[in-house]
């Protein structure tokens, strides 16, 4: 359990903050068709849309588990 919150730590601090709630802002806005744009930006197979997605699943399934854990 301590090494799960460890883990996510930084997501206390006010750069990992910024980080997830930006990921859900693009998620959202993705999910409406609003910023298809910017999802699609990236660097190689590494777009915006999918570093939001996998910060969207890992603080997500984080979150669940520091609750019911």
């Amino acid at each position: 359990m301590t090494g799960m919150k460890d883990l996510t730590a930084w997501t206390d601090s006010k750069g990992g903050k910024v980080v997830v709630a930006t990921s859900i802002l693009v998620l959202g806005l993705t999910h409406f068709g609003w910023a298809s744009g910017v999802a699609g930006m990236g660097v190689g197979g590494i777009t915006v849309g999918t570093v939001a997605g996998a910060v969207g699943v890992f603080v997500g399934a984080s979150m669940l588990y520091n609750t019911f854990m």
